[in-house]
């Protein structure tokens, strides 16, 4: 039987979803050990990406698990849970380390998928790009919460989208479902790592375009999705600002006025939240260079 090093390159395999799919359960599913906190609420208990490390298979292959922050967060908005992602994959691709492979969590008991989930398929399409996607693994998830015909129709839908998961399975992705119960969570995991691992290392398309392309994180492909959108719910938000200061400016009722001045203090913290996004967009994944410059040191 093969053996491998200790010293050898581990085989490194991104672990990215939505909160609560099952990202860091999938972790310690496939490690046989608990050290990962799993997120049972909207936010993720994963705030910053944490490894894994293992030998993996008869082999004993070395093995890098890398968890990532969910999207969707309460607590986090997926702006930042794209820097810390991207700062992450520059300094591996600086350090001469690379991928294997990509596993996309995606949670089936969602009834409905929403516009801005819709957005961070998009964005997850552009940051791995087209050629890399034979290499990537959309693992549906949490199968026995669902009735299973229900969970079918969902699977259809998600495969069929075009603004789902049908462009990418039409360039290369594969679609699995992914078991979470005790008694098949680790053959399903370790079906999904086999597959992965038959692959050579990648360059993915958000790494060439900040490292290789020197373009900043807002004109990446994966980071315009999430501008574009940011851009469009600012304007919107002006928008409405300008209408409401009108309305008030117009109207003496009491009770109107106290409704208009209400709408327009959210309207106010809405703009400055997605002020905020835009700006930790724009920022260098280099903190230091950031704050050097900014310091004029």
């Amino acid at each position: 039987m093969a053996t491998h090093s200790d010293t050898e390159t581990p085989a490194i395999i991104a672990v990215m979803g939505s909160t609560g799919v099952g990202k860091s359960t999938f972790i310690n599913t496939v490690t046989r050990n608990h050290t990962l906190p799993v997120s049972r609420a909207l936010n993720s208990c994963t705030k910053e990406v944490q490894e894994v490390r293992l030998k993996w298979g008869d082999e004993q292959r070395p093995l890098l698990l890398v968890d990532t922050p969910g999207f969707g967060d309460s607590s986090m908005s997926d702006t930042d849970v794209l820097r810390i992602i991207a700062k992450y994959l520059v300094k591996s691709h600086m350090a001469g380390t690379k991928l294997t492979g990509v596993i996309y969590m995606h949670s089936i008991i969602d009834r409905k998928v929403e516009g801005s989930t819709r957005r961070i398929f998009r964005m997850f399409q552009e940051l791995c790009g087209s050629r890399n996607l034979n290499q990537v693994v959309i693992a549906t998830t949490w199968w026995d919460k669902v009735d299973a015909p229900l969970a079918v129709e969902r699977e259809g839908q998600l495969c069929s989208d075009k603004t789902l998961f049908k462009p990418m399975l039409d360039l290369g992705a594969t679609m699995v479902r992914h078991e979470m119960r005790h008694d098949h969570g680790f053959s399903s995991a370790q079906n999904i790592l086999h597959y992965l691992l038959q692959y050579k290392t990648m360059d993915l398309k958000i790494q060439k375009q900040l490292v290789n392309e020197k373009r900043s994180l807002p004109v990446t492909n994966a980071g315009e999705v999430i501008n574009h959108d940011l851009m469009q719910n600012a304007r919107q938000c002006i928008d409405r600002l300008e209408a409401v200061q009108e309305e008030l400016n117009s109207t003496k009722d009491g009770a109107m006025r106290r409704f208009l001045l209400e709408e327009r203090k959210e309207l106010q913290a809405e703009k400055k939240v997605i002020g905020k996004q835009i700006k930790n967009l724009s920022k260098s994944l280099n903190e230091r260079s950031f704050f050097s410059r900014l310091l004029g040191l």
